[in-house]
């Protein structure tokens, strides 16, 4: 019985044996070849499998045995890396970056550079770009590719031109003829967005990259979607994927995004939905299982940092919850969008969960609730807005003395009336319509200009943007993600914050606004039971009956 190597596979020879084969089958992406009777299993799990076959009798060769000490050896050192405990040399090439970077950030920094592809899930504000770059400097990346929403390039232009101004940076943008001529420049650092790996694959894969960065990398957590598989065909040394939430708001969110640091590490995505995923007879998700073994899994994959953990001088959140009602005008109008759709809810005979069509068509045009309880303008003719009014009487409470707030909605026309409403702070907007740079121009205002006291955003500025000039978070709507929610509030409360952050969540009371802030709480129990390894985790579904629970 032998285990020997060939390219980036281990080969398994062994007589039929029905016990070796079963234990064969835990092993995470194997394959077996009909015409040479033999298994074949990626190298990136060495360790698991000579210690479960060589106890079996297995044998290897040298250049396996090779492997298995390397791997070994690379554990080590990043456990020793995790505990701050670096090498002179190491401390040596951390301090020639000559970056301003927190005891943590040098570990982050370490971590990325041992393990060479690997996620880093630090939580929004926490610096993760800077950890990035420090790595391509550390690894003398001559052509480094970041990937990220089309809305963070500039930030990333920003940012690396920050730390080193004489750097040559190339922005990919404009038609495919001005793209094609981008793509030619002697850059060391080329920014592009997801929606363009569709467009200039073939040109991206011509060029010889060191380090790919994928920002936001929850963009690339669907392994089905086209820009998801595309990002793992462009080949690089180092592989680093950045992401504040890396459940976005599922365990097999996870899947892809280490799949591009890692390929073949967490086994086929369907192997890993029967590995980890608990299905109802329709093959729904309904739960989790053997969530501490997938922690364990990517301790030397995954590193993740709470700020509470690691930034002891960084200020509290503290948060409060407005309650408004609405005017009786606003209440019938409200009354009368929930008894259509309750009446055309009736009209279906819907037993099945989301995934029904009229089911969706119902919760599309439920948007008009969340609508209605922000501004009747929103969806009538009428004006009146009750939450507007309370967000104005909050904001001469709380603003003094140069404050500076944030103010969130889900809706680009509930942005531009806010814009519209308080005029007196001189606000500024970001939103989807707005130019990137124009955007950029609007965060360094708002940052830099004691005028500029309000930043308007829809979630269009929800990530990677850092406004830590704000002492006041206020989401005037609510996502029903609480990943979104966080985003939301981690544009403030970052490194270079100074205040207590202060979160509002203005609630309408008996209408949508309230469901989704109990939504949101069930969510984020969700989540902590994931990352706390709890073995079940029940995953909410929306059904008939949670629509009606909406309509009450």
């Amino acid at each position: 019985m032998l285990i020997k190597k060939e390219k980036n596979d281990l080969i398994l020879e062994f007589d039929y044996n029905p016990y070796v084969i079963e234990i064969v089958k835990q092993f995470d992406n194997r394959k077996f070849n009909a015409k040479e009777k033999t298994w074949s299993v990626p190298i990136i799990h060495v360790k698991k499998v000579l210690e479960t076959l060589t106890p079996l009798g297995f044998s290897s060769t040298q250049d396996v045995l090779y492997e298995y000490r390397r791997f070994l050896q690379r554990e080590k050192t990043i456990e020793r890396i995790l505990t701050a405990d670096f090498k002179e040399s190491e401390k040596e090439l951390l301090d020639n970056v000559n970056l301003p970077l927190f005891p943590f950030q040098r570990i982050g920094v370490g971590f990325l550079c041992a393990t060479k592809s690997s996620l880093l899930g630090d939580e929004p504000g926490l610096g993760k770009s800077i950890q990035a770059l420090s790595v391509t400097r550390i690894n003398q990346a001559e052509k480094v590719l970041i990937v990220c929403p089309s809305t963070l390039k500039l930030n990333w232009k920003d940012e690396i031109l920050k730390w080193f101004p004489e750097e040559y940076i190339t922005v990919i943008t404009g038609s495919k003829k001005q793209r094609e001529e981008l793509w030619k420049k002697s850059s060391r650092y080329f920014i592009m967005n997801y929606e363009l790996l569709l467009k200039d694959i073939e040109t991206i894969k011509k060029n010889t990259w060191k380090h790919i960065i994928s920002d936001e990398s929850v963009r690339i957590s669907n392994p089905k979607a086209k820009q998801s598989k595309l990002i793992k065909t462009i080949k690089a040394e180092y592989r680093t994927a950045l992401t504040g939430t890396p459940f976005n708001n599922a365990v097999q969110d996870i899947w892809n995004i280490l799949d591009f640091c890692q390929p073949n590490l967490l086994g086929s995505y369907w192997q890993f939905m029967n590995k980890y995923c608990i299905k109802d007879r329709f093959g729904g998700i309904v739960g989790y299982k053997n969530l501490s073994d997938l922690k364990i899994h990517l301790a030397h994959y995954m590193l993740r940092r709470k700020k509470e953990e690691v930034l002891t001088e960084l200020p509290e959140k503290m948060y409060e919850t407005i309650y408004i009602e609405l005017s009786d005008e606003e209440k019938m109008i409200y009354d009368a969008i929930k008894d259509e759709i309750a009446q055309e809810l009736q009209n279906y005979q819907i037993t099945k969960v989301l995934d029904d069509k009229h089911l969706k068509n119902i919760l599309v045009r439920m948007i008009r609730l969340k609508q209605a309880a922000d501004s009747m303008k929103l969806i009538s003719e009428h004006e009146y807005s009750s939450k507007t009014n309370a967000l104005k009487e909050l904001l001469k409470d709380i603003m003094h003395d140069g404050d500076k707030a944030l103010i969130f909605t889900q809706f680009a026309g509930m942005a531009e009336i806010l814009i519209n409403e308080l005029q007196e702070y001189n606000p500024l907007l970001i939103a989807g319509k707005v130019k990137n740079e124009v955007r950029q121009e609007n965060v360094k205002a708002f940052q830099k200009n004691d005028t500029n006291r309000i930043l308007v955003s829809t979630d269009a500025g929800g990530i990677g943007l850092n406004l830590f000039r704000a002492k006041y978070v206020i989401h005037f709507d609510l996502p029903w993600s609480i990943a979104k929610l966080e985003q939301r509030e981690d544009r403030a409360h970052r490194i270079g914050q100074e205040n207590k952050v202060t979160v509002y969540k203005l609630i309408v009371q008996n209408t949508m606004d309230e469901y989704v802030l109990k939504t949101l709480h069930k969510k984020q129990k969700m989540i902590e039971d994931i990352l706390g390894e709890k073995e079940k985790i029940k995953k909410a579904k929306i059904s008939k009956r949670d629509i009606k629970k909406m309509l009450e």
